[in-house]
């Protein structure tokens, strides 16, 4: 198993008020072995993009790839609040990428979130010990007092290592906010069967499975950046940094730091063996050279393209990494 069952692949599901659990109320689920869709749709606070894929023999490749910009009071990504500040540019924008992309039917899709949308948390694997139909409810209980918004308003996913050591992933997102993002795929003739976050759809893609070592994700877009720390192929940290934390890129670098500072000395880290950026918001040569110093390695750029059959780390490439990330990394 590698990193994908633990990717927000959720299906679509009502918020889980008291009582509706297992009596018919419908839940995130991690899938455990999603039908990939050929087209996935990836929002950010700047733009909306689309990467559709092909079948060429078994190989999974590129097909088409566009993006369209926002202008910047169109969406804000927000766990709490609303995060479509105008649906109808919101969708004008996603149709005229689709249409770019060749999509001018409706089609199964990917819909790739930025980070901020979700709270991400690793939660230890004792502390969810019970039947399958008591452990979402054993999760709320866990998340009751860190979630800025109601529990029960949430939809949430969970999943396991196949390592009994490693935390349980868990990601919660407020209901109300992942609905407006799917009636506009949905008015569009879209069906987002699965839902994820750029950031474990890029920690996914970064390393391969059961590799040994910690390893160290940054996802710096516009307005925020996520650090994922996975040890031999499974996360144990996970910090979205908002607000005035992504002020500058020295405070980027100066939060990494204190990340590496907190593996050391409540994850027991040897350090690093490797750090991999993307790089949506700066040159990606600039993004590495901020984190070098501070994490004591030089980064690499992510690169999602390549298992697509094609190889490109530039500008446009980055902007649209999670959504390749999400068609192309083995599930």
């Amino acid at each position: 198993m590698g990193l994908g069952p633990f990717t927000e692949r959720w299906r679509r599901a009502s918020a889980v008020r008291p009582g509706t659990a297992g009596v018919g109320g419908r839940l995130w689920r991690a899938l455990r072995d999603p039908e990939r869709p050929q087209v996935a749709l990836e929002v950010r606070a700047s733009g909306v993009g689309v990467v559709r894929t092909r079948r060429d023999g078994r190989a999974t490749v590129l097909a088409a790839a566009s993006a369209v910009e926002l202008p910047p009071e169109v969406l804000l990504p927000s766990l709490t609040q609303p995060n479509l500040a105008d649906p109808a540019r919101f969708r004008a924008a996603c149709r005229s990428a689709l249409e770019r992309a060749g999509v001018l039917d409706g089609a199964p899709v990917a819909l790739v979130l930025p980070d901020p949308v979700a709270r991400v948390a690793m939660v230890p694997a004792n502390e969810l010990a019970g039947r399958p139909s008591e452990v979402d409810e054993l999760v709320r209980f866990r998340l009751r007092k860190s979630l800025p918004f109601d529990v029960h308003e949430a939809r949430v996913a969970h999943v396991r290592s196949p390592r009994a050591q490693d935390p349980v992933v868990v990601v919660a997102g407020l209901g109300s906010v992942l609905d407006g993002y799917e009636e506009v795929c949905r008015s569009l003739s879209l069906e987002p069967g699965l839902v994820e976050l750029s950031g474990l759809a890029l920690c996914r893609c970064a390393f391969a499975p059961g590799v040994p070592g910690d390893r160290l994700l940054v996802n710096w877009d516009e307005g925020y950046a996520t650090l994922i720390l996975v040890r031999d192929g499974w996360p144990l940290l996970a910090r979205t940094l908002t607000g005035p934390a992504v002020s500058s890129p020295s405070e980027v670098a100066r939060e990494a730091a204190q990340t590496l500072v907190y593996a050391r000395e409540r994850l027991a880290s040897p350090g690093l063996e490797q750090v991999v950026v993307r790089a949506a918001g700066l040159a990606g040569a600039d993004a590495a050279a901020v984190l070098e110093a501070p994490l004591g390695l030089v980064p690499t750029i992510v690169d999602p393209w390549r298992a697509l059959g094609t190889a490109d780390a530039g500008p446009a490439a980055q902007a649209l990494a999670g959504a390749a990330a999400c068609l192309g990394a083995p599930a």
